[in-house]
């Protein structure tokens, strides 16, 4: 007759400790079933056969309440406990092929010690690891999908084809990432294929579901897996119909020694707006020696539009001043508001030509943040400087008004000369009673500044402070007045028509 066990002995038996015993029994997941009289747990032969289940179950990765279920629910699913067992040994007989792959690989090397060995088994296991995070991840994000009941039927009637799986390909995949292979590889065409090969096949060739799969990774993978979808995704994207795009070789006609083949390599990238040749157009926008090539390599990435921002950035810590002002070039014509914060630093490039760069860039884009930076610029010493925050300036339109007004009041002349320039080129009437206020500056050049200023702007206030400086003690200040005024009433139209004129004329010289 079978005899009951202490818990102890039910410890040495199975070999678990008698702590877990205890705390599967406050579970209530395995209660004795008797006890001695001075309370001792008495477990039965039926009590042990249950703990086998136990320990049994906690090897297919179930949780305890799980397992409970498992035991005590009669609907619970037994299918799905040994279909979940199954892909457990499956992972497992993965990592360790790939275990004895990478072990063989090194017996066969010359010289191998303890510490290759050790490496080997440890990128084997964090592989493992990766692989299985990623598997939950996709089955957690898959029980997410907003997927309608015919695509759900689909799916399950969908049969499980021999051959390649997710274990598999992913180990593969994070396996490709570790030994630093790159998109347009090769071996990660391969992988891109196979990885497309078995989205069909677990998608029912559905491409909807397979594109909300797709935007759900994007946005709802952790951030450690995020490398590798990344990396399958820019593989893809040298697909197209599952065969392997010419953009390989279009990317290596960069480098080729005829600037006309580099020059049909740029504008064939930007055509198709592959943004895995990102990183190879950006390496060459830093190195390529020909102004034209140059031209189509910047055409190709504006057409990139905002990803292309974040690389070109990282150009503007480049020591090569040649790199710098590309890139600055380049970020003026995409304009994104993300760039402004490293442009409002560029404007003090030591380089003036980067920095005039950098400051039409910011006129263009318009960004609120940018305007503080150049009206710091105003009076800059350098002519063709001024010139460029001026058309910066006038980009701003009534924005750069008010700041410009108080700029008239500021201590330093050449600010102030500046600050009457830009006024005049603006052509707004409001600033007029400033710009006669102006004229009785202490020094000279604003007040020819601002009365240079009042001959471009409409309004009888501006006429009114012209006529002041006909009165004027200075006879030269009193000849361009009375020049100006004698060419008001016709040339008024004519005069405004210029300074568009101007202007349009120092954005093309900038661009």
């Amino acid at each position: 007759m079978p005899v009951d066990i202490k818990i102890g002995e039910l410890a040495r038996r199975t070999g678990l400790t008698i702590r877990t015993l205890r705390h599967y029994d406050a579970l209530g997941l395995l209660k004795p079933s008797g006890r001695t009289r001075a309370a001792y747990r008495l477990y039965s032969p039926a009590d042990l056969t249950r703990l086998l289940h136990i320990q049994s179950l906690k090897t297919l990765g179930l949780t305890l309440p799980e397992i409970a279920r498992a035991l005590d629910d009669p609907a619970y699913d037994a299918q799905e406990a040994l279909r979940r067992h199954i892909e457990v040994l499956e992972a497992r007989i993965t990592q360790e092929r790939q275990l004895v792959r990478r072990l063989q690989a090194l017996q066969g090397a010359a010289e191998v010690g303890w510490t290759e060995v050790a490496q080997t088994i440890a990128l084997t296991q964090r592989i493992a690891r990766q692989v299985g995070h990623f598997m939950q991840a996709a089955q957690d994000i898959a029980g997410q999908l907003s997927l309608s009941e015919e695509q759900l039927q689909s799916l399950q009637n969908q049969p499980r084809e021999s051959g390649d799986d997710w274990e598999t390909l992913l180990t593969d995949v994070f396996t490709a990432l570790e030994e630093g292979l790159t998109p347009p590889s090769p071996e990660a065409q391969t992988l891109a294929t196979r990885w497309q090969q078995l989205v069909r096949q677990t998608t029912a060739d559905r491409p909807e579901i397979a594109q909300a799969i797709g935007r759900a990774y994007e946005n709802h993978l952790p951030a450690d897996l995020h490398a590798a979808w990344t990396f399958i995704s820019e593989a893809l994207s040298f697909q197209q119909d599952g065969a392997t795009m010419t953009i390989h070789n279009t990317v290596t006609d960069l480098l080729h020694p005829d600037k006309n083949v580099r020059i049909r390599a740029a504008l064939d990238l930007g055509a198709t707006q592959h943004r895995a040749a990102l990183p190879d157009l950006i390496e060459r926008l830093g190195h390529e020696p020909d102004f034209f090539v140059r031209e189509n390599l910047t055409w190709a990435i504006v057409r990139m539009g905002p990803d292309a921002v974040p690389p070109l950035l990282e150009l503007l810590e480049n020591p090569d001043t040649a790199t710098r002002l590309q890139a600055v070039h380049t970020l003026s014509k995409i304009a994104d508001p993300a760039s402004a914060a490293a442009l409002n630093l560029a404007v003090n490039d030591p380089d003036d030509e980067v920095a005039r760069k950098a400051i039409f860039a910011l006129g263009q884009m318009g960004h609120p943040d940018a305007l503080h930076t150049l009206m710091g610029g105003v009076g800059h010493p350098d002519a063709e400087r001024r010139t460029t925050l001026s058309t910066a300036l006038v980009a701003f339109g009534h924005a750069a008004l008010f700041p410009l007004l108080e700029m008239l009041g500021h201590p330093e002349a050449p600010r102030r000369a500046h600050a009457a320039d830009i006024l005049g080129l603006l052509g707004d009437p409001v600033a007029a009673p400033a710009l006669t206020e102006a004229l009785l500056d202490d020094i000279w050049e604003v007040q020819f500044a601002a009365l240079s200023a009042l001959g471009h702007l409409p309004g009888e206030d501006a006429k009114r402070g012209i006529e002041q400086a006909a009165q004027l003690t200075d006879p030269r200040l009193r000849a361009v007045a009375q020049r100006l005024l004698t060419d008001r009433p016709e040339q008024a139209g004519s005069l405004r028509e210029r300074v568009k004129q101007r202007r349009e004329q120092g954005q093309r010289a900038q661009t």
